[in-house]
């Protein structure tokens, strides 16, 4: 009878196995609840600031060219980073299903299932074993940094997923030649490096085959001809090129006419640093950032495979060998140019995932030229299956220590430990006290006649948009610490326009910053200890 359950198992199609594990780490992460909570968790901060600029389309019009955040510190909130085109695309859903952030979250994460049903059917069709299909797919199923980032609001995860498809696109062309895949994987590229400059290395990886098919330079490279007719696709790579261009200098134009200092557009490499912050930054992305990226176990198998495919690197095709060679230097360059920001800053290395998944199609290309897996494939089932398992519930773990309060998982979980859990208790009641409190707070504030446009002081909050957004409220913000620190920081900003101010902490009525202005305040009222004034001439 088990010979029989497993004969019927190895008849099932990959493919309805596939479905069925993305089915079934749906259920573990519980996005069931998660898809519908707005922003929140680690990184907070940048998520408002992409709902910010989504909110402000659906309010004032679909104005593609003119994003806008509420908070004012910068002309009219006009500010800008990645191409918004998942902002607009939402704001365009709310448009017609009502503002609901769960769309939000579900399109990235579709975005990100059908990259990783691409990678799947293209190892699968490719190196023709569904077991190094499921292996490859199944780490990034379970990277902890792509199971948060997937279901989310900020734009890494679509950027990778879109370079995702468009690497395994241009594979397909590169080996069968089949012109609309190379379109399509441009389109696909060309959107990926819009969204987020880092994804530039699946396009890069086209534009280097397309221009090494040149007769002049396939016999340098080794590399073979790729078009009959190569007029269209070079014209086709100029255009992708001169939009990429045109879109960022148009974002640096816009942030800079506008004073916006918001939003990174340039690099903050590692030897603008003293030496103490180098070593502090290392050992954070050793230890925190990286077991994130991957979980420690996996990361020590990704790390011996990249060995592998170096002492192997000869036996590469021409393709795989330049891909790898690549990407890899792009992985050791981008930790380099932007190491400042990885004190903190895991989303950061998303992007870099590039470099796992053309390193899994260069592993598979070395396995295949083997007999390994004929000769052990019990022993790799073994392996993929206890792999699989430990790595969904490692990942479900650390999602739901970030947004689950009092979950059941993370007391049994060996992968959170109690002051994990102590820590996590903490940081809840501590943003239900502070934050939390305003989180549905919009209509109180429109019941009594204060106007979405019109000015107001949230404190406190030391991003730009986390409380306004919630606030719905156009306006400025003041940190916890600018009140503690600097006696006039409230004046200065009350005199840049502001009508009310919103107290999400009354304790800070103390503050001198604060009192030196209270001649100056007429309270309004106070709900759910959440306290506002009215701002007197």
């Amino acid at each position: 009878m088990i010979q029989n359950v497993l004969r019927a198992l190895r008849n099932i199609d990959s493919r309805i196995i596939f479905a069925a594990l993305v089915i079934s780490l749906f259920l573990l992460n519980y996005y069931s609840k998660t898809l519908f909570y707005g922003p929140c968790g680690p990184h907070q901060w940048r998520q408002a600031d992409c709902l910010s600029i989504t909110k402000n389309y659906y309010e004032e019009g679909m104005h593609f060219f003119h994003p806008k955040i509420h908070f004012q510190g910068v002309k009219e909130g006009r500010a800008v980073s990645e191409f918004p085109i998942l902002n607009y695309t939402v704001a365009a859903l709310w448009k017609v299903f009502g503002q609901h952030e769960f769309i939000y979250r579900l399109l990235e994460y579709l975005i990100f299932i059908a990259a990783m049903f691409t990678l799947f059917n293209t190892l699968l069709a490719g190196f023709r074993s569904s077991l190094l299909a499921f292996f490859a797919t199944g780490v990034f199923l379970t990277s902890p940094l792509l199971v948060y980032y997937s279901a989310n609001f900020i734009a890494d995860v679509p950027a990778l997923s879109l370079g995702i498809i468009s690497f395994c696109l241009f594979y397909r062309f590169y080996h069968h030649q089949t012109l609309r895949h190379f379109y399509l994987s441009l389109l696909f590229g060309t959107l990926a490096v819009l969204i987020k400059a880092s994804a530039l290395m699946p396009v890069c990886i086209l534009f280097f085959f397309s221009l090494a098919s040149l007769p002049a330079l396939q016999r340098i490279f080794k590399t073979r001809a790729l078009f009959q007719k190569p007029l269209l696709p070079f014209l086709s790579i100029g255009v992708s090129a001169l939009l990429v261009f045109a879109w960022y200098r148009y974002a640096i134009y816009y942030n800079d006419n506008n004073n916006n200092n918001i939003f990174l557009l340039t690099v903050l490499p590692i030897w603008e640093m003293n030496e103490p912050d180098v070593i502090s930054n290392l050992r954070i992305l050793l230890n925190q950032l990286f077991p994130v990226f991957l979980n420690r176990p996996v990361f020590f198998i990704f790390i011996t495979i990249v060995l592998f495919v170096v002492s192997k690197f000869k036996h590469l095709s021409p393709f795989l060998r330049y891909a790898f060679l690549f990407s890899g230097l792009y992985f050791i360059a981008y930790i380099l140019f932007f190491f400042q920001v990885f004190s903190v800053h895991d989303y950061y290395l998303t992007n870099l995932m590039i470099f796992p998944v053309i390193t899994f199609f260069c592993f598979a290309y070395l396995l295949q030229q083997s007999a390994f897996l004929d000769g052990n494939r019990n022993f790799a089932r073994l392996f993929i299956v206890v792999f699989l398992v430990l790595s969904s519930f490692h990942a479900a773990a650390i999602y739901r220590y970030r947004l689950l309060e009092n979950d059941n998982m993370l007391k049994w979980s060996p992968y959170i430990t109690s002051e994990d859990l102590k820590l996590s208790e903490y940081l809840f009641w501590d943003y239900g006290n502070g934050i939390k409190r305003i989180e549905h707070f919009s209509p109180v504030l429109r019941q009594h006649g204060i106007r979405r446009e019109q000015n107001v002081i949230s404190i406190p909050d030391q991003s730009f948009n986390i409380s306004l957004y919630f606030l719905d409220q156009k306006g400025f913000t003041v940190a916890r610490q600018h009140l503690e620190k600097d006696s006039t920081v409230l004046e200065r900003v009350m005199s840049r326009g502001a009508e009310f101010i919103v107290l999400s902490d009354t304790t800070l009525k103390a503050q001198r910053a604060f009192s030196r202005m209270m001649y100056r305040l007429e309270p309004m009222f106070t709900e759910d200890k959440v306290q506002v004034f009215k701002i007197k001439n």
